[in-house]
């Protein structure tokens, strides 16, 4: 078994990780990231500042961290799924959307994040003790990949391309970046129009898709 493998140090690191995680969603649920201060969630946590920056070295490191579980977690369910190529495309949008519409706040405060730095963005690991804490009744998840957005993104367009179900286009670093620009583009306009934002992103992805 996976746990057989972890140290104590290992597990403790893990449920902390999650734990913090778990807190700053409940948090965004009612507050703007903004609004949520480290204080705050050491305080639910019951841990120092310290603590808190050993694993985070900046607050903003969260959002980091909140989309790289959550990239995991969209894994291992088209795992479980079997959904493949175009169909995995569409159901990381689907999941993508309800993101949007339950967490906007961290959505839009990630994009700043990523903007406003001064260079590329290092992801937060997730390590096999997370993968387990997160899925352990699944018995893959060991083997599982820990992919970024961009990257689950090129695993499965480039299977719709070996599946033939893309023919117009075999450039997939074009087609995430195509992607990518208007995911983000469609937020920030549902946020300056205030559209609905799962709605926005669904057709103008799914008019990019078309030209592939």
């Amino acid at each position: 078994m996976l746990t057989d493998e972890l140290s104590l140090r290992e597990r403790k690191a893990a449920k902390l990780k999650l734990l913090i995680l778990s807190l700053a969603k409940e948090m965004l649920l009612n507050k703007n990231f903004s609004d949520i201060h480290v204080t705050e969630i050491c305080k639910e946590a019951n841990i120092s500042k310290v603590t808190f920056f050993r694993y985070f070295p900046q607050k903003e490191d969260l959002l980091l961290y909140f989309m790289r579980v959550w990239s995991f977690e969209i894994s291992v369910s088209l795992e479980k799924q079997g959904l493949k190529g175009l169909k995995a495309v569409n159901y990381i949008y689907d999941r993508y959307g309800d993101l949007c519409e339950r967490y906007g706040s961290m959505i839009l405060h990630l994009i700043k994040y990523h903007a406003a730095s001064s260079k590329v963005l290092k992801p937060i690991s997730i390590k096999k003790a997370e993968k387990y804490l997160l899925f352990p009744d699944f018995e893959g998840v060991k083997q599982m990949e820990v992919l970024s957005f961009d990257k689950l993104l090129e695993k499965y367009l480039l299977e719709a391309i070996f599946q033939t179900e893309i023919t117009k286009s075999s450039n997939v670093n074009d087609m995430v970046g195509m992607l990518l620009t208007n995911t983000y583009g469609s937020i920030l306009v549902a946020k300056m129009k205030q559209l609905p934002v799962k709605a926005l992103l669904k057709k103008n992805i799914n008019a990019i898709l078309e030209t592939f």
